[in-house]
């Protein structure tokens, strides 16, 4: 298998993993993955709108419309009216939701990633770590040399050596 078909399919791999984990922690608090996606993206823009979350997540908008009507009746979030434009709405998230979450969206997530990274030896975790710092900071490179850099769709991860080459 050739390099670039090795890395592709290991990052398809891994993507579908961390679906399948998210999908298993979203059905234990009863919504389902795109709810959860949604979720996660009030909690971090925070007022946001349906154009914002339907930007943010790459769905249609009336994907993200009926979701928001959804978790709304559900209690999970809740709309108030913009006071800078009357035909808007700001979403944001429960009093309750808030409290439910106070210990941080990426946790579940994180947690599957650490259990899977505790069956390697510390000296194997440091390369996984090296490896990916190395292979994202070459995106990174390649990004900015097609002109998306800048692009906040993709701009999710930091590195503290990366610091520098913040603009």
């Amino acid at each position: 298998m050739d390099r670039d078909d090795l890395l592709r399919e290991s990052i398809d791999f891994l993507h579908r993993y961390m679906m399948k984990s998210l999908q298993k922690h979203a059905e234990e608090y009863g919504v389902t993955v795109p709810q959860a996606r949604v979720i996660a993206d009030v909690l971090q823009h925070e007022p946001t709108s349906v154009k914002q979350l339907t930007q943010n997540l790459k769905m249609t908008q009336s994907t993200v419309s009926d979701i928001v009507e959804r978790l709304t009746s559900k209690g999970i979030l809740m709309k108030t009216p913009d006071p800078d434009d009357k035909r808007a709405v700001k979403i944001t998230l429960t009093e309750a939701t808030r409290q439910g979450i106070r210990g941080g969206t990426p946790e579940p997530l994180n947690r599957s990633v650490r259990e899977a990274l505790n069956l390697l030896e510390p000296g194997e975790q440091e390369t996984v770590e090296q490896g990916m710092r190395l292979f994202v900071s070459a995106v990174k490179q390649k990004m900015e040399s097609e002109g998306t850099e800048h692009s906040e769709y993709f701009d999710i991860l930091f590195f503290p050596q990366d610091k520098t080459r913040e603009k």
